[in-house]
This record gives structure tokens, C-alpha cells and sequence, in this order.
């Protein structure tokens, strides 16, 4: 979490509120390696993720109102937690002949956030990280989407409980019982 700088980005967003296009910029810059690896470890789809990216940045964008009330990582991770669970929700409303299998794409097994940090593995490393990736990749992927979130939010973002408190709107403790859950359940299936 340290590329993120509160005083900064909230000047930056109040730039932005103004319609100042290179603020919007810098904060692109600063968010979207973040914001891309969240959603891509949600749907492990890189079109969808990317896709989902966008909009969120396109949101920002919109804002016209923005009320520096909390730090501002926490609110664009709420925008795009938001999001994500429109999303689903419209999937899950879809016919029944649309599978969630189908959000996945079928990725060569890398995870995108190890595309988008770049990896100077050697093959054989790559074939190990590749195969213990998938087989992570599948155990978050089969963890309930409240513990889920809440596990990413944590373990590959960063945030400290009380930031994800924030972002998901839940009470610090249910946080931590949700991340002990998560966690009780992934080592179970690894």
C-alpha cells in the first residue's frame, strides 16, 4: 500500500472534481494496477477485469461531488466493490442456461496480477508457480463472495481491516471473522 498517499490523491481527486483531465490521469496511473488485479482475481477473466476497470475509472470521472470523508483508497475500492456486485447480480439474474464457468476465461493459468508486476522466473520456476497458482486461484475462486472480497481486499491488496470495514461496509469484527473463515476454508481445500 505505500504508492498510495492519502493527501495526494485526495487533492488529486478534488482536481479532478474541477474537471482537471491530468489529475484523472495521475490517478489512473496510481490505481489501476490495483483496482485491474482486484477484479481480475474476482471473475479471472483479463477482458472482464480490464472491462471492469474502466468503468470504475469512468465513475471517478463522473463524480462531480467528491466529499473527502475517509481516505480515498478506501472509497475507489468501494466504487469498485460496488460494481463487481452489480455485476454479479446481473449474471446471477441472466437465464439459467448461462453458466458462472463462463465468466472464467480459459487463461493459460497465470495469474494477471503476476503479468501486470512482471516475473523474471526461470521456466521451471514459472511451470511450479504456474501449477500452485491454479490450484490457489481455484480455492479463493470456491470461497463465498463475503469472504472472498474480503480475503483479496486483505491478503493481495493490502488493507488493514478497519479500511475494509469500510469498504464493505461491515463492522471490523465480522471482518476478521470473515478473513479467519476465508482462511480456515483455503487451507481446508489446499
Amino acid at each position: 500500500m505505500g504508492k498510495f498517499d492519502n493527501e495526494r490523491d485526495v487533492q488529486l481527486m478534488l482536481r479532478v472534481n474541477e474537471g482537471d483531465s491530468e489529475a484523472m490521469t495521475q490517478l489512473y496511473e496510481i490505481y489501476h494496477k490495483p483496482i485491474l488485479n482486484f477484479f481480475y482475481q474476482l471473475v479471472w477473466n483479463k477482458e472482464k477485469a480490464e472491462d471492469y476497470m474502466q468503468e470504475v475509472f469512468l465513475r471517478v470521472w463522473k463524480v462531480n461531488n467528491y466529499q473527502p470523508t475517509g481516505k480515498f483508497s478506501t472509497w475507489v475500492f468501494q466504487i469498485a466493490k460496488n460494481f463487481w456486485l452489480n455485476e454479479r447480480e446481473k449474471m446471477q439474474r441472466r437465464p439459467s442456461h448461462f453458466s458462472m464457468d463462463e465468466e472464467k476465461s480459459s487463461d493459460d493459468g497465470e495469474n494477471f496480477s503476476t503479468e501486470v508486476e512482471g516475473d523474471e522466473s526461470t521456466p521451471q520456476e514459472k511451470l511450479l508457480n504456474s501449477e500452485l497458482q491454479s490450484k490457489i486461484k481455484e480455492a479463493i475462486d470456491n470461497l463465498s463472495d463475503k469472504h472472498k472480497v474480503v480475503y483479496l481486499l486483505s491478503e493481495y491488496h493490502g488493507f488493514k481491516y478497519q479500511d475494509i470495514a469500510d469498504i464493505v461496509g461491515i463492522p471490523v469484527g465480522t471482518v476478521k471473522s470473515r478473513m479467519s473463515n476465508a482462511e480456515k476454508e483455503l487451507r481446508r481445500m489446499l
